[in-house]
């Protein structure tokens, strides 16, 4: 289908391509080097091809809406906002030229990830754009982030990252246009039709139906057309499964623009294509150039703005969707997130991914259903793994492991050092823990074992849980003064084992790392801890007493808010259930006004149809109407009411020099045909006597034209302007000329022989003849009779039997023809003799003779040479 050329891609057969496959070929084949350019057409074609090229990191261009002859595909391309210049024609080889040779000032990076000054640049940018929509684009992977940079940079025609920060910081709509451009969603109905049919065949069926009502998430669902894909899966089921259900899909995404195009449901023609036509015809709804996603299938979809990377998700779900995302975030953030995806599923749950994505290391939480096609299912019984990152105090090691963070490059002899500082830690502190501010163990260091001891029940990291019920009062107790005072703590002899001589004294100190305070608990057995300024030695019996009035005063406290809380509840139920009456009373308002916009709808319907079916009336009368000028080869020129020119033929040209600008001027502006000077007075006169007028005329190259006017009317009768049409006759009129001269020679010949024709019809008695006749015998064609009678009665006496009974022996059949020579009386009173023959041309049903045709010819002049 394409072919390459010293370097640049070509189409063959064009013809025979759709626009979207060519252009899906073209973003496949060049990926980054793609540029797709959008000019005048009607339509949406193109729309899904660009989404391809700025998937692929491509460029496009479209043609400004208002120098576009049709603005159809313009439009419906920069509706998606994934447009990159938006030009007039005649300056886009400029524009197109300057962006293919302005330098990739972030090309080294893309082609080394070398750690270079710009990555604190790029967080410089992270950070404008977090500000700005509230996004951590940070958690993205930077390979995406830097081919968008760089392709914002070549648009803008700056040579560096410095110069960009300084735009998109003054810039909102350059931080609007960066967002969209890292937010892509590439979507589409149905897209990879097989995976859909794995899960119509794997998933479907297996779902627990008898649930009082489905919940399904699509995470990050971009413009909407995967999860709408899903509601028509579902549908479909249910109904030919005959399952009555209520499903309930979540459909979430950071991108607040594509969610309102979701949450719409109108997508132009284009998008549609793919789509089966039966679903076309079900579930959607015809629109100008395109079509509206119908409220059966809306009403089962919620949207809702979500971040997966940072928000909590949905629970009990029995199908979580999410495609095609984790291949532009970072592994780490991708395991975070796939972890949360684990607590979000019920046990039965299924978990549907991009066929580009993997579980990584959550591979053993879920069961393989369709490997292909990345289908899971939840897998009972696994432990997610505790975060068991180790905070260090020291400065050096902390801007360090930041930069390493953002940069993603691990210096040579960082692991060595971490394993060093961990065998540090060790050596130098005795059996200890890390409890955060909620109280849960985060990290252990040497053998607690004889401290720490899993509790039966369920499993806990709160350290309450893990150890005996008097070692962990000491430890709440340390705790707390920390809290208070901050102040490292010290409890010594502690007699918690069952040999005497053991004692135990617990250190406690507190550790901040980033704002967030934690506890360094260490234990101590049967050694002596010197006494420090800030070390405050207890009392234990005094501190059990303390600790038992602290948690009877926390529970007060407790049963006291618990006590306003429930007041609080019970005010609120009641305004709540005030608002819930006039919820219901505004329902069936809205129910009742939905009926109404209902029947109207209907209305509109069925008026609609009534129109379509009027337009495809007009549109075939049109066609044939065109046909027929065009195939008769008549020339029109159509006039309104002030005699301007409404319309013309395509073929005017043959017989005037009005073109199709002219339209709408006066046809008094112009000189229509040369030798027809009068035609503005013919076409006056026939506005004032509405009665047509038809002209000969030859036009400068020698054509004949049958020139008509006529009024212009309407269905109703009405005269509406005029009709001028102008028919080529030069055929016809050349053989008219033709017959007129045949004629002429015919008629030169019987004057010089002395011939005449005649033709006698029986019934009537009636004769008509050529001029010669009378004038052979000295009569002028007026002075001459018509009827048969008078002229046999200018027979010589002597013929004049004779005659007659030639003609009746030949009306009767008895003869073959009538032949005979007999005298006539000439007008000077003299006889010339005449030689008449003839025949039976036409006959009655019954056979009797109509009609006679012959000639006669004057023979007197032979009769003088010869007597006999």
């Amino acid at each position: 289908m394409t072919e390459k050329k010293r370097g640049m891609l070509y189409f063959c057969g064009l013809q025979t391509l759709l626009l979207e496959i060519r252009v899906k070929s073209l973003a496949k084949d060049q990926e980054k080097k793609a540029i797709g350019v959008i000019l005048s057409g009607t339509g949406s074609d193109g729309t899904l091809g660009i989404r391809a090229i700025k998937e692929v990191g491509g460029m496009v261009m479209v043609q400004e809406e208002a120098t576009a002859k049709f603005d159809g595909m313009p439009r419906s391309s920069i509706a998606t906002g994934l447009v990159d210049y938006i030009l007039p024609p005649k300056v886009m080889a400029e524009e197109l030229l300057n962006y293919i040779c302005h330098p990739s000032p972030l090309d080294h990076l893309i082609r080394n990830k070398e750690v270079t000054d710009e990555i604190d640049e790029l967080t410089r940018i992270y950070i404008i754009l977090r500000n700005y929509c509230g996004i951590d684009f940070s958690l993205y992977k930077e390979a995406t982030i830097i081919r968008r940079l760089d392709r914002r940079i070549k648009i803008n025609r700056i040579n560096s990252l410095s110069e960009y920060i300084q735009i998109i910081t003054e810039s909102d709509r350059e931080k609007e246009i960066l967002q969209r451009e890292l937010l892509i969603g590439v979507t589409a109905f149905f897209r990879d039709e097989e995976a859909y049919k794995s899960l119509k065949e794997n998933v479907l069926p297996q779902i627990d139906y008898s649930k009082k009502a489905i919940r399904i998430w699509s995470a990050a669902c971009s413009t909407g057309e995967e999860v709408y894909s899903l509601a028509m899966l579902f549908s479909e089921f249910l109904e030919n499964a005959q399952i009555d259900c209520e499903i309930k899909i979540f459909a979430t995404d950071v991108d607040s623009r594509a969610l309102e195009i979701a949450s719409i449901g109108y997508y132009p023609d284009s998008l549609v294509a793919e789509v089966e036509p039966e679903l076309i015809a079900k579930y959607f709804i015809k629109k100008e150039n395109g079509y509206q996603i119908s409220d059966s299938i809306r009403k089962m979809i919620v949207f809702a703005n979500h971040n997966i990377l940072k928000d909590p998700p949905f629970s009990k779900l029995s199908l979580l969707i999410c495609r095609n995302m984790f291949i532009y975030i970072k592994s780490e953030r991708q395991q975070k997130v796939l972890a949360n995806f684990y607590y979000s599923l019920s046990p039965d749950g299924y978990l549907f991914l991009g066929s580009s994505e993997s579980l990584g290391d959550m591979s053993s939480a879920y069961k393989t259903v369709d490997s292909k096609w990345k289908i899971y299912q939840y897998k009972e019984g696994y432990q997610l793994p505790l975060d068991t990152q180790i905070v260090y105090g020291d400065e050096y090691s902390k801007s360090r492991y930041a930069f390493d963070q953002r940069s993603h490059i691990i210096p040579p002899n960082r692991i060595k050092i971490d394993k060093l500082l961990s065998a540090v830690v060790s050596a130098t502190l005795p059996p200890s823990v890390i409890i955060d501010r909620n109280d849960n163990i985060i990290q252990v260091i040497n053998q607690v074992g004889s401290f720490i001891s899993t509790q039966p029940g369920n499993f806990s990291q709160n350290f309450n849980s893990n150890m005996s019920k008097e070692l962990s009062l000491f430890v709440n107790n340390i705790i707390r003064r920390l809290r208070e005072d901050r102040n490292e703590v010290s409890l010594q002899n502690i007699n918690i084992f069952q040999h005497e001589n053991q004692l135990l004294t617990i250190k406690g100190r507190v550790i901040e790392e980033s704002k967030i305070d934690y506890y360094l608990i260490s234990f101590i057995v049967s050694q002596d801890i010197g006494q420090d300024e800030n070390i405050v030695s207890l009392d234990m019996s005094v501190e059990v007493k303390d600790r038992f009035n602290e948690l009877e005063g926390e529970l007060q406290v407790a049963r006291e808010g618990l006590q306003a809380t429930i007041e609080e509840l019970e005010t609120s139920n009641e305004e709540l259930q005030s608002s819930n009456e006039e919820l219901i009373a505004s329902n069936e308002e809205l129910q009742s006004t939905n009926e109404e916009l209902q029947s109207v709808n209907e209305e509109l319907y069925t008026v609609n149809n009534e129109y379509q079916s009027k337009i495809e009336e007009l549109l075939k009368l049109t066609n044939d109407l065109n046909n027929l000028i065009k195939n008769t080869e008549v020339v029109a020129l159509y006039l309104d009411q002030k005699l301007c020119i409404r319309k013309i033929t395509p073929n005017i040209a043959k017989v005037t020099n009005i073109i199709e600008s002219d339209i709408g001027r006066p046809i008094s502006h112009f000189l229509v045909m040369d030798n027809y000077p009068e035609i503005i007075e013919d076409i006056n006169t026939v506005i004032e006597t509405l009665t047509g007028i038809e002209k000969e005329i030859t036009d400068n190259k020698g054509n004949t034209w049958m020139t008509k006017i006529r009024p212009y009317r309407t269905e109703f009768n009405a005269v509406d302007g005029i009709i001028l049409t102008f028919v080529d006759i030069n055929a016809l009129s050349f053989e008219r000329n033709c017959v007129l001269e045949s004629n002429a020679r015919l008629d030169m010949a019987l004057r010089i022989n002395n011939i005449a024709w005649w033709e006698y019809y029986v019934v009537t008695g009636h004769v008509d003849y050529s001029p010669n006749k009378a004038t052979m015998l000295g009569y002028t064609e007026e002075e001459f009779p018509n009827d048969v009678y008078e002229i046999c009665s200018l027979i010589h006496p002597d013929d004049y039997d004779t005659t007659m009974q030639s003609m009746k022996d030949h009306l009767e059949g008895r003869t073959s023809q009538w032949n005979t020579t007999y005298r006539v009386l000439k007008k000077d009173g003299s006889y010339g003799w005449y030689h008449d023959q003839g025949v039976i041309v036409e006959r009655d049903l019954d056979g009797k003779p109509v009609k006679l045709m012959g000639t006669v010819t004057e023979v007197s002049r032979l009769k003088d040479e010869n007597p006999q």
